[in-house]
């Protein structure tokens, strides 16, 4: 049976991870191991070693030693990057060039399922503006009747699986993105059946790290935050807003570290197939020397995608607020029209953002693999065989 007819989708030979050991497929502890032909993904050298001749394992570097031949000059790039260390401005340009490859995936999955989650968001948003009356002038005033509070609990309820609905179906999404754009760094389109096929063994350890990660980082930031609330609360108001700030600024400053060195645990366990566990260790290794780089690579992302979806869901947004003005007499139809133009314009930004950050996320992870494992010299040579 080939790679790509097993039902794990050739994780096991495909972007595994070394090692240790004689017993897989990594090598021994500092023994380096030259890139087999044919074999993609799965023969990086030894894990936290710079390839010789290479750059040094955390910088944008020297791409060769004197009288090397640069990495990736043994093919002209094929998919949506050369097979070399990236540079700053290949995570972006490989993420359009990853979108422009498979848009059935990224943008067209993409839009499937954020429409469909938005709507379910959407749904309860409508019903809890309509039932509280919180769109009628004339009611905005009066005490709401016990009718109008149980149907706003109600709707504010349902909020609560539709959301946690959507986190999941973008945690899946995600993965499946992300499993796109590593193929398309060896110039293949998969379709999101072939997608689907390969990561649906991964969604339940997905789904488990973004659990997981909600309840630590709520645990970290309650904790955190206690004692000075419970200054505030003892009417020691210089004392609980100082240490409140302080507080803040170090779990923010915590928050932003864990986001980077765990920024390629998703990416891990779908690509490579780990536990949770151990794509924890395997993102931290990974991010290990590049720390400050991936900071700021995701940083300009995020701001790029975050500018691009305020400047989409704006005219979105100008209609509701239209829709406010001109249906005053209909309350419940302003809450439906509100919450679409809202919802539809979110959905739009997401469409773009969501694929384009997991694509760059994906690009991060390929670089670390080339400069640490010495991958594109691997994928060079399965290219040139005919095999990718």
């Amino acid at each position: 049976m080939s790679v790509e007819d097993r039902p794990d989708g050739g994780g096991g030979t495909g972007w595994s991870a070394p090692e240790q050991g004689s017993g897989g497929w990594g090598p021994a502890p500092g023994a380096p191991v030259a890139p087999a032909a044919g074999t993609g993904w799965s023969t990086p050298a030894t894990a936290g070693a710079p390839v010789p001749g290479g750059p040094a394992a955390g910088g944008w570097g020297q791409l060769t030693g004197p009288g090397q031949q640069p990495y990736g000059s043994v093919l002209t790039r094929r998919g949506i990057v050369a097979l070399k260390p990236l540079g700053f401005g290949d995570f972006f340009d490989g993420a359009f060039r990853a979108l422009r490859h498979n848009p059935r995936v990224m943008i067209g999955l993409s839009a499937v399922v954020l429409v469909l989650t938005n709507i379910l968001v959407a749904l309860p948003l409508a019903g809890m503006f309509a039932a509280g009356g919180l769109l009628d002038p004339a009611a905005a005033s009066a005490e709401p009747s016990d009718t109008q509070l149980a149907a706003m609990g109600g709707s504010l309820l349902a909020l609560v699986p539709a959301g946690f609905l959507q986190s999941v179906a973008i945690v899946v999404l995600t993965g499946i993105l992300i499993l796109s754009v590593t193929q398309s760094v060896v110039d293949r389109r998969l379709s999101a059946g072939e997608l689907w096929r390969r990561a649906r063994g991964r969604v339940w350890p997905l789904v488990g790290w973004s659990l997981l990660q909600s309840l630590v980082a709520s645990l970290v930031v309650g904790l955190a935050l206690a004692p000075g609330v419970v200054l505030l609360v003892l009417e020691e108001l210089v004392s609980g807003v100082v240490l409140l700030v302080v507080l803040g600024l170090a779990v923010t400053l915590a928050v932003i570290w864990a986001g980077v060195v765990l920024v390629f645990v998703p990416v891990v366990i779908v690509v490579e197939r780990l536990g949770i566990v151990a794509a924890v260790r395997r993102s931290f290794r990974l991010v290990r020397g590049a720390f400050w780089k991936t900071l700021l690579v995701l940083f300009l992302t995020l701001v790029l995608t975050g500018a691009v979806s305020q400047l989409l869901a704006t005219p979105f947004a100008i209609v509701g607020g239209l829709g406010l003005a001109l249906l005053q007499s209909n309350p419940t139809l302003a809450g439906v029209v509100y919450a679409a133009s809202v919802s539809l314009g979110s959905t739009v930004g997401m469409v773009l953002s969501v694929p384009f950050l997991a694509a760059v996320v994906a690009l991060l992870y390929v670089d670390r693999r080339i400069r640490l494992e010495g991958l594109d010299v691997s994928l060079a040579r399965t290219l040139e065989d005919g095999r990718a």
